[in-house]
């Protein structure tokens, strides 16, 4: 008896003959797969790090394992037509160099015989006069062509994608292309959400109750590590709070450290650790047993468009994370957020001062609520997903994108 193929042939259809057998009869009817009705959709990737994974890699895992569709990801762009048959939406992020414009001009032309969407996917603003002269990063776009070009991208592309309202917005503002959708960063419960133990978080505040200990993770792009702003930075508004506090608080900085720390840092007072891989890390983070994490950003337009990543995963876990009042964290708490070097210091002190114990320990539950809110394998998280996917820009469809795009 004739049998479906059980892989998606990007080249063909998923039911087509193995070399050298016989067509089934007209009135035969093979057995087909479920794949063949599921939507496909291709993923370009820009990096294979914490914003691949978030964006693009952990949604698509999750749509693969529940069979909302058939996606894959790569990083070699594919100029043959048949590999763009029965494809629901292609998806670039990041994209930003000439080469990668003409592609586009490429796909553009394949999807007038195959009507695909093409979805713009960004996590970071990518226009060098937002991003701050202090990150390291910024050489990668800071010329006239990319910036030239990055816009023209965005502008043939049939919808953008990115992390917040305010980021949004901001988009709007520089852009021809108008049709711009909120997808907030969702966190994965099989990556960080199983490690959560109330228990191990009393334990570990009663244990550390004479020094509690204060983490930090975050890339060098944070800091002034080229000296180029004098040394003004996300961290320098509260540098001399954590050196005032060193002998305090156990200060714990996980990827890079701010440099007018590091003589602290060479004396072992402040702990300090390399950057993990993205299966390292939750359970690296846990087993630091922090009873406060920390979120200083400097005010500017691209740390307002940034996600509330850190804020999130704290939750996720059950540990309070102290941000910075802006944009980026209004979803915090009013008592978990803070404006100026000396709020920082007073928020510290009420939330992990022992004698606030029966607060902290009321609030981890809470916490955890706001961190559960966010898991990706939620039907209304992974749906926003597939709504951008599926559906057109502005459609009655999108009941679950409405939360975040009003």
């Amino acid at each position: 008896m004739f049998r479906s193929s059980p892989f998606p042939e990007p080249f063909g259809s998923p039911i087509a003959r193995p070399f050298g057998t016989s067509a089934p009869q007209r009135n035969s009817k093979p057995e087909r797969p479920k794949e063949e009705s599921m939507p496909r959709f291709v993923n370009y990737l820009a990096d294979y790090s914490g914003c691949g994974h978030w964006r693009i890699l952990w949604p698509e895992n999750v749509i693969n394992m529940t069979q909302r569709g058939i996606s894959q990801s790569t990083t070699a762009m594919v100029g043959d037509p048949r590999w763009y048959q029965n494809v629901k939406a292609v998806k670039l992020q990041r994209q930003a160099a000439p080469a990668q414009l003409e592609f586009v001009k490429h796909l553009k032309e394949i999807q007038k015989k195959y009507d695909f969407k093409i979805i713009y996917e960004v996590d970071d603003v990518v226009f060098r006069e937002e991003i701050p002269d202090y990150n390291k990063f910024k050489f990668a776009f800071d010329t006239d062509e990319v910036r030239k070009t990055v816009v023209d991208i965005m502008d043939l592309c049939d919808e953008i994608t990115l992390t917040c309202d305010f980021m949004r917005k901001l988009f709007q503002s520089k852009l021809t292309n108008q049709k711009v959708t909120v997808i907030p960063n969702f966190v994965p419960y099989n990556w960080m959400g199983y490690l959560y133990n109330p228990r191990r978080i009393r334990s570990a505040f009663q244990k550390n109750k004479q020094k509690p200990r204060i983490l930090y993770t975050g890339s060098g792009a944070h800091y002034d590590v080229m000296n180029k702003t004098n040394g003004e930075d996300d961290m320098s508004a509260v540098n001399h709070i954590i050196r005032k506090t060193v002998n305090k608080y156990q200060w714990i900085f996980v990827g890079a450290f701010p440099p007018p720390l590091q003589d602290l840092v060479k004396s072992g007072k402040i702990e300090f650790y390399t950057w993990k891989s993205l299966l390292e890390y939750p359970q690296f983070i846990n087993n630091l047993d922090p009873q406060l994490m920390v979120a200083p950003l400097a005010v500017n337009n691209f740390n307002n468009s940034k996600s509330d990543i850190k804020f999130i995963e704290a939750c996720t876990m059950g540990i309070p994370c102290l941000c910075q009042d802006m944009h980026t964290y209004s979803n915090a708490p009013d008592d978990l957020k803070f404006s100026t070097p000396e709020d920082f210091e007073q928020k510290i002190d009420w939330i992990v001062n022992w004698k606030n114990r029966k607060r902290y320990f009321s609030n981890i539950g809470k916490l955890r609520e706001i961190g559960v809110d966010r898991f990706l394998e939620k039907p209304e998280n992974i749906g926003a997903h597939m709504e951008a996917l599926t559906t057109e820009y502005g459609s009655p469809e999108r009941k679950y994108l409405k939360k975040w795009n009003t």
